[in-house]
């Protein structure tokens, strides 16, 4: 059976195959089908399919479907009317098919052999396929039959073309070849190529309305068949008026209503089987009367309209489904990885009645996103993606949230087992970029969640929440053996502060703190710090809402709001305090505005503020050491003569091989090596040593947290140049200052 499959295959398209068996066993079966009738003693066609397979076979094999076509065309005529006129016969049934296919594959091209149904190709088929053929077709008739080129024979013999019999003879041409050929196309096809029919019926489920039901169905195809019926039953009824060529009106809202739920595929198969059954029984609808050649021509002129009507409304209904369908699928599909979205996913979880959601939380890929690029992001989750299919089950599917999660759906058996085997995959996944092996830490956190479900994007932050204590275990964390209220109270905590926070920024709810920098000589400046007031006119501290400003990105409004505020401050004192010196803090996130120097600069000269007069502090981090941007924006600070801190010097990402590519003007050493620099000899050397690098790269130094003289004394004793602590003095409100002479 395999080699008979195998040799069918390899030899089907031949000249010699299906091109030339095809015409021998199909044109029977379009014979039969055709409808006929006599007018004025001669028989005309008022439904003809002939042409319509003569032209899909040319229209997909070619100049292969030449043999095959002439041979069985010579066969079929010669016996009854002889040599010229079966020649002739051959002639304007091959140059009709064979000049409107070249000129429809002109315009086409390749795409051509396409399924009937394309938008794109509907008026080019309509064209070259329907109207360019049926009209050479007629003319090469009539032009044969003046030349007397069929002989003798009674029903070929010349009469003016300009007559009845001449519009119903075209008008069932153009019928044939608009309904027959998609019909003669399918057939082909599915002999061809056996799949190809079960195809056509996934086209026909795709494009059938999704709100169709049976009812809806039985209905449409139980006024079809009423309709039908009363048309074409002999005209023993009483419904007279139902029997005639004017119920053929009421055929149209029908179909109409049918093109509209099932589409083009189901509804040009169901139009077909109408038309040869109304074609066919003419007779029973259509009076033989002195009117009978002018019923006989409205009919196949309906005929003619409604099949063009149904036709392209069934075309623009199925094309706009699929648009819409292909717009539903790409609403829940991430554009820019790829995955399906939390639309897919609330989708997916209301067609389950138990789930496990299954979280996976990389927050390191912000960091590596924004020195590799965003490209870096995507590429890491697809692949992680991809390198977790082989754990994942038959249903079970891997979507994406925010740019550093991915979520997993998985169905409930083993559930426990299925996440470690999930999570233990998930740790041994390296991502290789440009040589290099990164395998960011990955949270995991996973619950069951049953149908339906309400609650979605709670439910996911309260997953985020837990993944976050699962990177410190190094262990997925259940939701049920966690307190769902306590993570449902840390979301809220976090909304609530970032609503605090806006409202800080809107009315100006944070508060100036200065603390004083003193060197041996008394001589100060002071560091600006900040505080926010609550709902309730509570002290908020930076430690407390800062980390959760960089989260959600508006630390740098928060500095630009400090910065302003204290300029403001000194424009306002600057006669009872010209020479007073400010140092402000600044995140990596303003560091890393492209516009943050141009802001400053702004700033300085709206206030008349020299910048010399301006410290700007920035904690060391690997954010600032290997962004471009960063370096660009304190250099141009720098320039514009603002002094540069580094702050925390010793710890996070700070070291003594990163001090000698510094360039600052001031180096603070962290508060943790000053504690016990009495007690501890180790510290006690760290700081020796850093003021030494410090003093070659001629940086002022900073020492933080001094709370004892014994420690202001031996600092002082080491060469730095200023202390800052609790000894000298606590952070004041900034307007306090005015006090100070």
């Amino acid at each position: 059976m395999m080699n008979f499959i195998s040799l069918y295959n390899k030899h089907k398209d031949k000249w010699w195959a299906l091109p030339f068996v095809l015409p021998f066993l199909l044109y029977p079966i379009t014979q039969y089908l055709s409808a006929y009738g006599q007018v004025n003693d001669y028989e005309i066609p008022f439904y003809y399919l002939n042409m319509a397979l003569m032209t899909a076979l040319t229209m997909i094999y070619g100049v292969k479907a030449l043999p095959g076509i002439m041979l069985c065309l010579f066969y079929r005529v010669y016996p009854d009317r002889g040599f010229e006129p079966a020649i002739m016969s051959l002639i304007h049934y091959f140059t009709s098919a064979a000049i409107s296919c070249a000129g429809y594959y002109y315009f086409t091209g390749k795409r051509g052999v396409a399924s009937f149904g394309r938008y794109n190709l509907t008026w080019q088929r309509i064209f070259w396929l329907v109207f360019v053929n049926a009209t050479l077709f007629l003319h090469y008739y009539h032009a044969e039959l003046y030349l007397g080129l069929f002989g003798i024979h009674g029903s070929q013999m010349y009469v003016s073309p300009f007559t009845t019999r001449t519009l119903i003879n075209y008008q069932g041409m153009l019928v044939g070849n608009m309904t027959g050929l998609p019909m003669c196309y399918l057939v082909i096809r599915s002999i061809r190529t056996p799949t190809y029919l079960g195809k056509y019926f996934r086209k026909i489920r795709s494009q059938v309305a999704e709100d169709l039901r049976l009812p809806e169905l039985l209905c449409f195809f139980g006024s079809l068949i009423t309709l039908t019926m009363l048309m074409v039953l002999p005209r023993s009824h009483t419904l007279m008026l139902m029997n005639s060529v004017y119920t053929l009106t009421l055929l149209l809202p029908v179909m109409i209503w049918g093109t509209l739920r099932l589409g083009h595929a189901a509804i040009s198969l169901v139009w077909w089987v109408l038309l040869i059954v109304l074609c066919n029984n003419f007779h029973s609808y259509i009076p033989e009367d002195a009117n009978y050649q002018l019923h006989l021509a409205v009919a196949s002129s309906c005929f003619v309209a409604f099949s063009i009507t149904i036709t392209l409304m069934a075309i623009n209904i199925s094309r706009q489904r699929a648009l819409n369908i292909k717009t539903k699928r790409l609403t829940s599909i991430d554009p820019i990885v790829h995955l399906p979205n939390l639309l897919a996913l609330n989708s997916d979880l209301n067609k389950n009645t138990v789930s496990i959601l299954c979280q996976l939380y990389i927050p390191e890929l912000e960091l590596l996103g924004r020195h590799y690029g965003l490209l870096m992001q995507i590429q890491y989750k697809q692949q992680l993606a991809h390198f977790l299919q082989p754990v994942l089950g038959k249903g079970e599917v891997i979507y994406t949230n925010s740019v550093l999660d991915l979520i997993i759906r998985l169905c409930p058996l083993h559930a426990e087992k299925r996440i470690d085997e999930l999570h233990n995959r998930a740790k041994k996944f390296r991502f290789i970029r440009d040589g290099v092996k990164l395998y960011p830490q990955i949270g995991c956190s996973y619950c069951i969640i049953n149908y339906p479900v309400g609650h979605l994007y709670l439910l996911i932050g309260e997953l985020r929440a837990l993944a976050e204590i699962s990177l410190a275990t190094n262990l997925p964390v259940d939701m049920r053996k966690q307190s769902s209220r306590l993570v449902q109270n840390q979301v809220k905590v976090k909304v609530d502060m970032m609503n605090q926070l806006q409202r800080a920024l809107e009315l100006g709810r944070f508060i100036l703190m200065a603390q004083p920098i003193e060197n041996k000589n008394g001589e100060r400046y002071h560091e600006v710090l900040l505080r926010m007031r609550g709902n309730r006119d509570e002290i908020i501290f930076p430690d407390t809402f800062l980390p959760l400003a960089n989260e959600f990105g508006v630390s740098s409004d928060i500095d630009l709001w400090v910065l302003n505020n204290t300029m403001k401050f000194m424009d306002k004192t600057r006669n009872s305090q010209p020479n007073q010196r400010f140092a402000i803090n600044l995140t990596p996130a303003s560091i890393c505005r492209m516009d943050m120097a141009n802001l400053i600069e702004n700033m300085l000269v709206q206030y008349g503020i020299a910048p010399e007069q301006i410290v700007l502090e920035v904690t060391e981090t690997d954010e600032l050491t290997n962004n471009q941007q960063a370096v660009k924006t304190l250099d141009a600070l720098q320039r514009l003569g603002c002094k540069i801190a580094i702050d925390d010097f010793g710890t996070g990402y700070a070291s003594y091989a990163r001090l000698k590519n510094m360039h600052a003007d001031i180096l603070k050493i962290d508060g943790s090596f000053i504690h016990n620099i009495l007690s501890s000899e180790m510290d006690y050397k760290i700081v020796q040593s850093i003021c030494e690098l410090a003093r070659m790269k001629n940086m002022t130094l900073v020492a933080e947290c001094v709370e004892t003289d014994e420690i202001r004394n031996t600092l002082f004793a080491m060469d730095i140049d200023y202390i800052q602590g609790y000894l000298i003095a606590k952070p004041v409100p900034i307007e306090s200052l005015q006090a100070t002479v």
